[in-house]
């Protein structure tokens, strides 16, 4: 049935494809149809059965519908009728817009069999539109003199209808001026005209307004409407006239740059460009050029820089406005500028002093003047200083102050003074300045050296080289300079010491001090000298402290013996009585030591002896006794050597030699009493207490040492680490000074250290504390401190001397400042100084001299003289004679020169200088008026004259009288005047003026110019009494008789000579507007590619004007333009140029027709065409569109069609020719059909399996240049048909199955797949019969037949079933359905499910197996063997055996794997004749299972022995009672030792405890065997290891230990001895595991 029905379907498309294939030879046609735009849907078109030749059932079997291009449907196929409507409605305006006739293109397709038709629809338009202005107001501006007949372009209605239905006509409304003209362009539109039928009056009629109408040629018609305005232009008649005459305006002058000042307003009658008035500076002067700025435009007047009111308080300019024909009008503005506070005071130093020197009374320290360039308030000043300061100022005379100190001063308080003067002045805001000058004091010697110390403690070792450095001193001084340069030397003893010289050198520079040559500490212990401190002085000033030098003693002498005497001739022999006891005094040997303390302290030795056993030496002071009583052995004469060595370090020694002689009848008057030998012990006790003591008192001193280093450590360390070490607190600060500012040294004390020698012992003395104080030293107690608080020092030593302390007073300056006052004043300082200095060092004469001159300039400062005025003209050479100074103060030459007389001035400018000698003021260099001050006059010169002695200020003005010596200068060489040909014989034009640098009668006084028919000058003045010239027209200008006219002018000053500067005056006359512009061609044609770039030039159109000026500027404009050539166009209205916005489209428009107006100044105009041709170029790739597809497709199908569709492309020539392709490598192919139409066929028979999927790329590429193409894509899917059987995945399955298994149980899977899809890829499994009958098979497993899992219906056996096979089979869904199988292995896992079984002994008898066991059995003898068996498998079934208990232990044993049952030993005489043995049988599974069986053994005698024991091995049993006492001793032995390990170990524990703190570790044997005992603590507690082996023994039925041999490291090795068993209680006790 499968095989006929894809038979079927091969022939029915072998049938269509020859149908294609015949249709594809020839196209056919339908139509055309036609039809009204918006007509309603559903309307009929007509009957498409009927023109296709079908009954209206052949419509729907055939398949019959409407393919249209784009994605809207215009039209339906009503296919029970046969009918094509309209399908929504069609505005062919939104269709096709102008292009004429609308067609819409469209297939009609029959698909049984395929056959296509091309067919079109033709859209007539109707009046549906009306007319439409592009504005709703039109303006026209038009000059009121334009002649009659000129014409005016208007713009033109758009209609969106074509034919007779677009606009035909226009109207405009009635009126006397114009009326209308409709004119047509190229492409058939008309646009209106204007035409002027009477002239315009501007004055009568400044504007018209009509209404324009345009009309259709429908019917009815249809109109639309615009307004025209026309605004008569007006001519330039009207001067610019000002608001005021003159603008009075005050600013401050600290206006902002770009600050308004002022708007002037000037009104022209005329309009338009004549009635725009542009404003200008007429005439400025340079610096109101830099000053002001106008705006051209709107009048404002704003600053350009910023005013200063001290430089010039007010401002004059005119103001020129002029309108665009060139009339203007003028006015005057007057600028006041405001005086604010933008000066700070200037404070200019004319002396200043330092440094000066400390001690002295007032001192004028400096002279300085104050001035502000403000005015009124904003020019007074306040002068102060600091008030903590002891200075004050006072007032000097006009505007000048001094600088004075208060009272005494003192370098070592401070030796510098910052002084800030501060001038403030009065204004709002108040403004300051602050001038800071530094103030040095010199030093004066009023301070002696002061030590660091008191008293200095040196230790200087003995036997040191010569030369040696032994320690220094330090003495500081607060002065300065040579004052503090201090010198050390050694001061005479009061009490003569000759040897001092000889003994010690101080450095005089340094203060170290040297040992001249070795001390001896045995002659010469301690000295003491002073030291002194002199500073370099005029006086000099000294103080002194007190050295002491401790020598320190050197183990340099070694014991000297005393006795017994050693230089003697004969050697001292003592007598030993042979009858003395131990302990009996022979002798004592008496040494001594120069040395001192432990060099000094001696020990004894017995170094050698005939008998050493028999004599000994007490170490401590050397006491030679007996050690035991001599014997009748000991020989009678014996030779002793003692040692004698002290304790120094290197330590020194001395040796006796004594001589011993025993005797027998040697009496013994001192023989001790038999009750005093105990007493005689008594010595030995006090040693001992007295070596306690020793250690008690070292270790205190030890102690107390450590104690002392520890609280010198915190006392360094402390203030870093924690703040503060805690230490007894007190007010005063010790010689430690803390310089970190911390304040962690609160309080400090000084201690000396001694060493004393004659002690012994090394001794700390606590000396008084030293307090720290402030100490100063006065005249006539130099040398001697005082304690006085930190306080400032009295001045109760200057006597004789009444300051006079002048009161802080704040004074007034006016404008005025003397910088040369500064020489004067700082002579007077000097000389006062020098001659103080001079006379007396005391305090008081120069102290007085300093007073006396501050009256002086404190009476001079009272006068406030009256200026001189002298005059010099400007220009005279330097040296000139200004005036005799002397005169006019009525003072005599000689008094100038006594008094000190100067010329200073206010700033750097120094015009005049003073001749001492004659009293004559004289020109320094020459004076030029002009830079001095300017247009300024009169031009005056402020200066001072400074007498010093006394002070005296006198004001001086110098004036600076004018020559002419500059002549008029015109700013611009050549001045350029436009002037319109029509303007009015009299009017009146503005030149500009020229500048004089002179002032007065010097300035400019009249112009002239060179004669000529048309102008004359006139002067005008003003407000400055500045002189100014304009022209004044004597005769009509006319341009095109002299375009232009050039003459002279000329600037003459008032000066004798005069001098005189000219300039060019060049008129240029300005044309009236009375020419049109012509274009250089009535028609221009220009051809462009469709795909230019937007913004390419297309052409460039030239007009020309005969006028010049803006009359003859031409702008280009299109004309009449529709809104597609405005968006698509452009023309640059200055330059002509044509260029493309938007891109150009072949296809849509093929060509453009526009007009150009170009339009000069005055709106005259004149027009040309342009004609665009639009170029075709491949700019459109081919397009693609779908008719139909059949998707998927069925595989193992014949050639299938699988689309039909249509390819276009929108170009024309080969641009349009296409090639369609699909790839080469698919088994698909292209079809050709009618026109443009093509069908995607298979090629062959497809197979899903192999390839489910076809991604195919319909390309389509023009014949263009370059060539342009378009991809489709499609998606094929190949459907599936049921030709694959389901595959499983192994061939076989192999599944382990544990026994016993829950029910249910998921023991595998198996898994089958199908290369199909959908349902016939759905597979089914199931348990397939086996070819043998299994009747079981079904109550075994199961399998899902969805999934393919197996499961396990019931638990399964594996004694009774150990494995079985089945196969599954598994089925697709398809139709039919095909199937596979495989087969399937089941394997039972074994699990420990049997406990072992006993097969002998049986168990199960009602009488016990008894074995009999002769007593002469030797051990291993076989006694039974036990049977067992296990129905498990593997490791479940292998057995082992195990004695579980028996009656004897030790008598029996069970092999654990064979079950044999032997004796471990012989049976004894005392073992019982029964026993009973319990064998434990045990498997190996998981869990282990288990049986036991029980054996019943009788000892028998008369059972016959195989082996009969030998009859020596009875003695062997006697032997346990010896065995027994060895192990005894062996136990004792070895508890014994390991309590004394035990203990040896708590003792190592506490040595490494206490050990860490005072040796770092307790020394203790190492050994070369590791422990099995680690130690971790790393403190080596544990010094010995030892080694125990634990054995676990079976066979005797006990657990015991078995003490093995202890390791002892670095001892040597033990024997092993016996082995020893410990009972119960010792294992018990120890705890091993």
């Amino acid at each position: 049935m499968k095989m006929g029905w894809v038979q079927k379907t091969r022939t029915r498309q072998v049938l269509v494809f020859f149908v294609l294939l015949r249709m594809s030879v020839s196209g056919a046609h339908l139509g055309p149809y036609s039809v009204v735009e918006e007509m309603e849907r559903g309307s009929l078109v007509a009957n498409l059965a009927k023109d296709l030749g079908l009954d209206v059932g052949e419509m729907s079997i055939r398949g019959v519908r409407i393919i249209s291009q784009g994605n809207k449907e215009h039209l339906q196929l009503k296919v029970q009728t046969g009918d094509l409507l309209i399908n929504e409605k069609l505005d062919r305006e939104e269709l096709c817009g102008p292009t004429e006739p609308c067609v819409l293109h469209f297939q009609v397709l029959m698909e049984k069999p395929l056959e296509i038709f091309q067919a079109e629809l033709r859209i007539r338009d109707i009046n549906d539109h009306s007319p439409v202005f592009s504005e709703n107001e039109m303006v026209l501006k038009i000059m009121e003199n334009s002649p009659l007949g000129s014409v005016f372009p208007l713009s033109n209605a758009v209609d969106l209808d074509i034919g007779n239905n677009t606009v035909q006509d226009y109207k405009i409304s009635s009126n006397s001026h114009f009326h209308v003209v409709t004119r047509e362009l190229s492409d058939g539109r008309k646009y209106p005209e204007l035409l002027l039928e009477k002239e315009l009056d501007r004055e009568e009629k400044p504007e018209l307004r009509l209404t324009l109408t345009a009309l259709d040629g429908g019917s009815p018609p249809r109109s639309g409407t615009t307004q025209v305005h026309v605004e008569v232009v007006d001519t330039n008649d009207n001067a610019p006239e000002f608001q005021q005459p003159i603008y009075k305006v005050q600013i401050p002058e600290n206006s902002l740059i770009g600050s308004l000042v002022i708007t002037v307003s000037a009104s022209d009658l005329d309009s338009g460009a004549n009635g725009k008035v542009s404003y200008t500076l007429f005439q400025p002067s340079d610096d109101i050029s830099k000053t002001l700025e106008i705006n051209r435009m709107t009048g404002e007047i704003r600053l350009r820089k910023q005013v200063d009111f001290e430089t010039v308080p007010s401002y004059e300019v005119d103001i020129k406005a002029t309108d665009a024909g060139g009339l203007s009008g003028k006015c005057t503005l007057l600028l006041h500028v405001v005086d604010v506070n933008d000066n700070p005071p200037k404070v200019t130093m004319s002396a200043l002093t330092s440094p000066i020197p400390e001690n002295s009374p007032e001192i004028v320290v400096a002279v300085f003047s104050v001035s502000d360039p403000d005015a009124g308030e904003n020019g007074k000043t306040i002068s102060s200083i600091q008030d903590d300061l002891p200075f004050f100022l006072k007032h000097s005379g006009k505007s000048f102050y001094t600088l004075v100190t208060q009272g005494e001063l003192d370098r070592e308080e401070r030796a510098e003074y910052n002084i800030t003067i501060t001038v403030t002045d009065l204004g709002t805001p108040r403004l300051k300045t602050q001038h800071n000058i530094t103030v040095l004091v010199s030093d004066v010697n009023d301070n002696a050296p002061t030590f660091t110390q008191t008293s200095y403690t040196l230790f200087v070792p003995e036997n040191s080289s010569p030369a040696l450095h032994i320690g220094s001193v330090s003495a500081t001084e607060r002065d300065s300079g040579t004052n503090a340069q201090v010198t050390y030397s050694l001061l005479p003893h009061p009490h003569p010491h000759p040897g001092l010289a000889s003994l010690v050198s101080i450095n005089a520079n340094t203060g170290q001090l040297f040992a001249l040559h070795a001390l001896d500490y045995e002659a010469l212990r301690a000295f003491d000298f002073r030291v002194g401190a002199t500073d370099r002085g005029s006086p000099a000033l000294s103080s002194e402290a007190l050295v002491r030098v401790r020598v320190l003693d050197a183990n340099d002498n070694a014991p000297f013996v005393l006795y017994p005497l050693q230089n003697v001739s004969a050697p001292c022999t003592e007598l030993l009585p042979r009858a003395a006891d131990a302990g009996y005094l022979l002798t004592k040997v008496v040494a001594v030591d120069a040395d001192a303390g432990q060099n000094a302290w001696l020990s004894y030795q017995l170094l050698k002896a005939t008998e050493p056993g028999l004599f000994s030496v007490w170490a401590h002071n050397g006491e030679v006794r007996t050690a035991r009583p001599p014997g009748e052995r000991d020989a009678s004469k014996h030779r002793l050597l003692v040692l004698v060595r002290d304790h120094g370090e290197p330590p020194l020694s001395a040796s006796v030699t004594l001589h011993v002689l025993l005797v027998d009848g040697f009496s013994q008057p001192y023989l001790p009493a038999p009750e005093a030998a105990p007493e005689r012990a008594r010595p030995d006790s006090l040693t001992v207490y007295l070596v306690v003591a020793l250690a008690a008192v070292s270790s205190l001193f030890l102690c107390s040492l450590l104690l002392f280093v520890a609280l010198r450590l915190c006392a360094r360390s402390g203030p870093a680490a924690r703040g503060r070490c805690s230490a007894p607190e007190g007010p005063f600060a010790g010689h430690l000074v803390e310089v970190s500012g911390t304040g962690t040294l609160s309080h400090s004390y000084q201690y000396e250290v001694c060493l004393t020698g004659d002690s012994g012992t090394s001794d700390f003395k606590f000396l008084k504390p030293i307090y720290p104080n402030i100490h100063t030293q006065y005249p006539g107690k130099l040398g001697k401190t005082e304690r006085t608080s930190p306080q400032r020092r009295p001045r109760s030593h200057l006597t004789g001397l009444k300051i006079l302390r002048l009161p802080r007073i704040l004074w007034t300056a006016q404008k005025a400042g003397f910088p040369e006052l500064h020489r004067g004043a700082e002579a007077i300082l000097q000389e006062a100084f020098r001659k103080g200095a001079m006379e007396n060092r005391a305090e008081g004469t120069l102290r007085t001299r300093q007073v006396l001159l501050l009256f002086v300039l404190l009476g001079t400062s009272q006068g406030d003289p009256e200026p001189g005025s002298f005059s010099v003209e400007e220009e005279m050479p330097s040296g000139a004679f200004v005036g005799n100074l002397a005169k006019d103060l009525g003072l005599e030459v000689d008094e100038l020169s006594l008094r000190g007389a100067q010329v200073v001035s206010n700033d750097n400018r120094q015009p005049l200088q003073l001749d001492i000698n004659t009293g004559d003021l004289l020109l320094i260099k020459t004076l030029d008026r002009e830079e001095l001050c300017g247009s300024t006059e009169p031009c005056m010169l402020h200066f001072q004259v400074l007498m010093k002695n006394p002070l005296q200020i006198l004001q001086i003005e110098l004036r600076v009288r004018d020559i002419n010596d500059h002549s008029p200068i015109f700013l611009e060489k050549e001045i350029l005047l436009e002037i319109p040909e029509n303007s009015p014989v009299g009017a009146v034009f503005l030149v500009e003026s020229a500048k004089d640098l002179d002032v007065g009668t010097n300035s400019i006084k009249t112009y002239i110019i060179s004669p000529n028919s048309h102008f004359h000058t006139k002067m005008r003045i003003n407000p400055d009494n500045q002189i100014y010239p304009e022209l004044v027209l004597d005769k009509a200008l006319d341009y095109e008789e002299q375009p232009q006219l050039s003459f002279i002018l000329t600037a003459l000053d008032g000066g004798s000579p005069p001098r005189s500067g000219t300039a060019l005056v060049r008129v240029v006359v300005v044309d009236v507007n009375d020419n049109s512009p012509e274009f250089e061609q009535p028609f221009y044609e220009a051809k462009i590619p469709e795909n230019s770039i937007l913004g390419s030039l297309l052409v460039t159109v030239s007009a020309w004007d005969l006028d010049s000026g803006i009359n003859g500027e031409i702008s280009y404009t299109f004309s009449h333009a529709s809104e597609d050539i405005k968006k698509t166009f452009e023309i640059t209205q200055k330059s002509g140029e044509v260029s493309l916005t938007a891109p150009l489209d072949f296809e849509t428009i093929e060509s453009y027709s526009l007009i150009i107006q170009a339009t000069d100044g005055g709106g005259l105009f004149g027009k040309s065409t342009l004609r665009i041709q639009v170029m075709d170029v491949n700019d459109n790739a081919p397009e693609i569109a779908v008719s139909s597809i059949t998707n998927p497709i069925p595989e193992n199908s014949p050639e299938t069609v699988v689309m039909v569709f249509s390819i276009r492309d929108r170009d024309s020539g080969d641009n349009g020719r296409m090639i369609c392709s699909v790839e080469e490598e698919l088994p698909f192919l292209l079809k050709t059909s009618v026109k443009n139409y093509y069908t995607l066929e298979t090629e062959k028979t497809l197979d899903r399996e192999t390839r489910a999927e076809y991604n195919i790329t319909i390309t389509v590429t023009d014949l263009g240049t370059p060539r342009l193409k378009t991809q489709h894509n499609i998606i094929v899917l190949v459907s599936d048909v049921n030709d694959n059987a389901p595959t499983f995945t192994q061939t076989s399955y192999t599944l382990f199955v544990p026994e016993n298994s829950s029910p249910a149980l998921h023991i595998g899977s198996v898994s089958a797949t199908d290369r199909d899809s959908g349902t016939n890829a759905q597979v089914t499994y199931s348990l397939l019969p086996p070819p043998h009958p299994h009747p079981g098979l079904a109550s075994l497993v199961s399998i899902n037949a969805d999934t393919g899992q197996l499961f396990a219906l019931r638990a399964l056996d594996y004694e009774a079933l150990r494995a079985f096979d089945f196969r599954v089979g598994a089925t697709d869904r398809g139709s039919p359905a095909l199937s596979s199988e495989a087969l399937v292995r089941v394997r039972v896992l074994d699990a420990n499910d049997n406990a072992p079984f006993v097969l002998y002994p049986l168990q199960n008898a009602s009488a016990p197996c008894t074995e009999l066991l002769p007593r002469a059995a030797d051990a291993g003898y076989l006694l039974t063997k036990v049977v067992a068996v296990d129905a498990d498998a593997g490791q479940n079934a292998w057995l082992s055996y195990q004695l579980l208990k028996a009656t004897e232990p030790g008598l029996f044993s069970v092999w654990p794997h064979n079950g044999e049952v032997r004796t471990a030993r012989p049976p004894g005489e005392r073992d019982a004749p029964k026993h009973r043995l319990l064998v434990l049988v045990r498997d190996h599974g998981e869990p282990p299972l288990s049986a036991s069986v029980t054996l019943h053994v009788l000892l028998v005698d008369g059972f016959s022995q195989p082996y009969p024991p030998a009859p020596e091995a009875a003695p062997e049993r006697a032997r346990p009672d010896s065995l027994t006492v060895y192990l005894v001793v062996a136990l004792a032995a070895v508890s014994s030792l390991f309590l004394c390990s035990l203990l040896l170990f708590v003792a190592l524990r506490l040595c490494a405890r206490s050990g860490r703190a005072a040796r770092g570790r307790c020394s203790a044997p190492e050994g070369p065997f590791p422990s099995h005992l680690v130690e971790v603590s790393g403190t080596g507690t544990l010094s010995h290891s030892y080694q125990y082996e634990v054995c676990l023994t079976g066979g005797t039925g006990t657990d015991e230990f078995k003490f093995l041999k202890p390791f002892f490291p670095s001892l040597p090795p033990q024997s092993t001895g016996e082995e020893t068993e410990g009972n119960a209680i010792v294992r018990n006790s120890f705890g091993f595991q």
